[in-house]
């Protein structure tokens, strides 16, 4: 809202509400979101984990199960694929892009979650 000066030119009225960018969010439902975004990197990471060990111990990658690991972390690690050499003998591969997926993705968890406490939480 603006009001007109004598100038002719619009200058803002304080209305003493808060912007509505500046959102503050209570402590329990910032802990409960944070935890929610944690709960699902933890999933995330541990089917990356579940893939390397299906892969190490040279599952069937026609059996469903396998199929569905694969087509659920698949858009997760296809920018870590080709980044290291992938191993193979026999069946069994040696996924080091899921190694190295797993650290990154905490990494990410964890710069995402202090970001959330940095910006909404509130100060005392």
């Amino acid at each position: 809202m603006a009001q007109l000066s004598d100038t002719g030119r619009s200058q803002p009225v304080s209305t003493g509400r808060i912007a509505p960018y500046a959102a503050i969010i209570s402590e329990n439902d910032l802990r409960r979101i944070t935890n929610l975004i944690s709960l699902a990197f933890g999933v995330l990471m541990g089917l990356i984990g579940l893939r390397f060990l299906l892969n190490l111990m040279a599952a069937n990658p026609e059996n469903p199960f396998m199929i569905f690991i694969n087509i659920i972390t698949l858009p997760f690690l296809w920018m870590f694929q080709g980044l290291t050499w992938t191993p193979a003998f026999e069946g069994i591969t040696i996924e080091f892009y899921d190694l190295i997926a797993i650290p990154v993705y905490y990494l990410l968890n964890w710069a995402i979650v202090r970001l959330m406490w940095i910006l909404f939480a509130r100060r005392q």
